[in-house]
This record gives C-alpha cells, structure tokens and sequence, in this order.
C-alpha cells in the first residue's frame, strides 16, 4: 500500500535529517574530532523505506554504513555525535564508536566483525518466537557480507525455523574499492534466497517507494509467522568507503549515479504530487541544519571518560 501524504513527508524528512547528519558527521572526521573515520551511508537513503515501517517494538540489526537506521528509529542525533566524539554523553558512554546500541529503539548494535550481527538477529527472532510475539527482526547487510559464513547459517536458521527476520542487503556495488564481480559469484544477491526457501525480491534501491513496497509485504509476512523475507536493494555510495579514504571508482559511474540520488528523487515525485512545496523543502532542510548544528554543539561541550570509566560497563 502508497504510504499517505503525511507518511511520504515524514519520510522525506528522515531522509534529510539523515543526510544532513552524515553530512556533519564527516565534516568533524575532516576535522579530526571523530578518531578514525566515518563510513558513510550519503545516497543509500532508500533504505528508509524499509526501515520506517518498523513498529516501536520490532527490532534493527545494522550494517557498519550510514545513519539511516539510527536518524529512522528515533535515535537522539546529540547522543549519536557524543558517542561517536568518544564523549561520555553518548549511547555507549563513549566506548563505542560506531558500534552504537540504542536499546530504547530497539537498536542492538552490532559485531566488531563484518557479518556477525547476523547471528544476532536469529537469537532475537528466536526469542520472539518463543514468547509467541509478533515483532519483526530487520537486518541490514553489505552485498560484500552475503559471502560470509555467518550469514549463511543465520539464513538457514531463519528459514528452518520460521523466524519473522526480514533480510536487507544494501547492494552498492564495491567491497571498499573492490566491484563485486571480483568478490561474488551472484550479481543479485537476492537469488541466494532460493537456497533457503524464502522469497527474495531485487528492489531499486534508490526508489524509496518502491523500497516501501516491498519491504511492507516482507514485514507482513514475518509478522504472521510465515517466515523470513531476503530483500535486496541496488543502490550506490555516493562517498568513499571512509570519509579518509582515497575513492578508486570511475568517476564517470559516480556521476551517472548522482543524477538517481534517492532524495532527489522523491523530492521531484513529492513536488509534482502536490505533497510538497519549495517553501516547504526550505523549512525542512533549515530544520534539519539547525537539528545537527544544535547536536554537533552539545557533543563537543560534553565531557570524555574519566579513566575510572574503564572498569564500568564490563558485566550486565
């Protein structure tokens, strides 16, 4: 089903709050108040399609790229900046970095390892399934990620035993610099699904319609225990792997994909629908600024750990 006016504004506008929150977040890598480095999700957008869906009760497993899922779930931007500042005011009192859990959303962080939160949402789904809940497991993974073994053995878990996960691979094409023919046999990651006896559907990931209507009927289906869904979505990665990384990819494809930038995309489809206006594009992208100049503010005035802080947090 279309999702209502309101639902497309509200839409639109975690979209831009997601992008102008990246935005800020590789400007302070540049600047060096991030240690390390951010992976940033800036064109894969899309993927709020899926993610906006989920109830407040259902739970998120996410890939190591991009804000969406956070900025789609409710997260506080102010204590996503403070965590990934190292300040003591963020989701994982600084310790974390990227690997951020926001409980209260139901965000459960992820592994330090590339698909290791796989296993992660079986065990949640398990957990659902035996409270005889009807919660949905959404996991988000890197078409580089449908190779390892975790994935694999949680996908066949999922399906032998009928767990509600919905799979979503973010397909944008290169493993850092690496094109996907030169690390994976199957160019649609959603034909892995066969192996698994779910349905598995290539979407357009850039579309977040389209994204939308696939993943409702995914989450239908998980939610009345018919199992779990694989979706693919072929999108792009409009900056580096990381935000200090040297970009290898042909210039020329960069561009081409520009021009099917997500955001842009459904702002025209909203403008010419009548759902928005230019005034009201203004208002929310101002908002949006002022959202993660006001976030951005309070993480640099937030103070770091005390070394005493080091011996918190080892146990639950």
């Amino acid at each position: 089903m279309k999702p209502t006016p309101a639902e497309q504004l509200e839409l639109y506008t975690l979209m831009v709050r997601s992008r102008v929150f990246e935005e800020t977040a590789g400007a302070l890598v540049v600047s060096g108040e991030i240690p390390g480095s951010w992976l940033s999700g800036i064109g894969q957008e899309g993927t709020l399609g899926a993610i906006h869906q989920l109830r407040p009760d259902d739970y998120l497993t996410y890939t190591h790229r991009g804000a969406y899922g956070f900025i789609g779930r409710g997260s506080d931007p102010k204590l996503l900046l403070a965590e990934l500042l190292g300040k003591r005011t963020g989701y994982s009192r600084g310790k974390g970095g990227r690997h951020i859990a926001d409980l209260e959303h139901g965000i459960l962080g992820k592994s330090g390892t590339i698909g290791g939160h796989a296993p992660l949402a079986v065990g949640v789904a398990t957990a659902i399934q035996i409270r005889g809940g009807d919660q949905v497991v959404m996991s988000i993974f890197g078409e580089g990620t449908s190779n390892r073994g975790t994935t694999h053995s949680s996908m066949n878990a999922a399906a032998v035993w009928g767990l509600p996960v919905v799979w979503v691979c973010e397909n944008n094409g290169y493993m850092g610099n690496v094109p996907a023919p030169m690390y994976t046999a199957v160019m649609d990651i959603a034909d892995m699904a066969v192996g698994y006896d779910m349905p598995g559907e290539v979407v357009d990931g850039n579309d977040v319609l389209a994204v939308h209507e696939a993943a409702e009927e995914a989450i239908a289906r998980a939610r009345a225990g018919q199992g779990p869904s694989l979706l693919e979505l072929k999108t792009y990665r409009m900056r580096p792997f990381g935000e200090t990384s040297t970009d290898l990819r042909d210039p020329a494809e960069a561009t081409a994909w520009r021009a099917k930038d997500p955001i842009r995309r459904f702002r025209s489809a909203l403008i010419e629908s009548g759902v928005l206006t230019d005034g009201a594009t203004v208002a929310i992208s101002e908002a949006a600024t002022a959202e993660m100049e006001t976030a951005r503010s309070y993480a640099r005035d937030s103070s770091f750990p005390a070394p005493s802080d080091a011996f918190e947090d080892l146990y639950a």
